[in-house]
């Protein structure tokens, strides 16, 4: 867990020293590649974070807070119909297509519970994009089937107009 093993006394028995220094004395090194240093150093630049080490140790609460909770919730069932928001991560593409989907086949539905039907009904197996694919097809037809009737309607018209049909 730490980077340095505890000391062991100077007559080398193996136990570990007695005249460890206290807690919130203690230290640990992290090697971070250069891309994450300049991360960190943004969020110390702008004021949110006082140091990297005020950061790193924010850091290392929140993901010990996180890990704390997982555990106490692992141990403690909850009841079925509670809903639990999980982050997903998605490319801008699909997003789109999933909004899509919302619009055309959920009748407008945000995008998150339109994941979640998906999730829930297994639909990302079936190719989402073939669904909204079939689905803009339906409209397409939906919308020429509509310019087709009005073609009928306005020849139907005419053919009163000139006598050759009644109603």
């Amino acid at each position: 867990m730490f980077d340095k093993p505890p000391q062991l006394d100077s007559d080398g028995a193996g136990a570990p020293s007695t005249t460890r220094i206290g807690p919130e004395d203690e230290r640990i090194a992290l090697r971070c590649h250069r891309r994450e240093l300049q991360l960190v150093d943004s969020f110390v630049a702008s004021g949110e974070f006082r140091s990297r080490s005020d950061l790193m140790r924010s850091a290392l609460r929140e993901f010990l807070r996180a890990r704390a909770l997982t555990a106490v919730a692992s141990a403690t069932p909850r009841p079925t119909r509670e809903l639990i928001e999980v982050p997903v991560r998605l490319r801008v593409d699909e997003v789109e297509t999933l909004r899509v989907y919302g619009e055309l086949n959920g009748n407008g539905r945000d995008l998150a519970d339109v994941l979640a039907e998906l999730v829930r009904r297994g639909e990302l197996e079936a190719k989402v994009q073939e669904l909204v694919d079939r689905a803009r097809t339906a409209v397409r037809g939906a919308d020429a089937n509509r310019e087709r009737l009005r073609e009928l309607r306005d020849t139907s018209q005419e053919l009163e107009r000139k006598g050759v049909l009644g109603r």
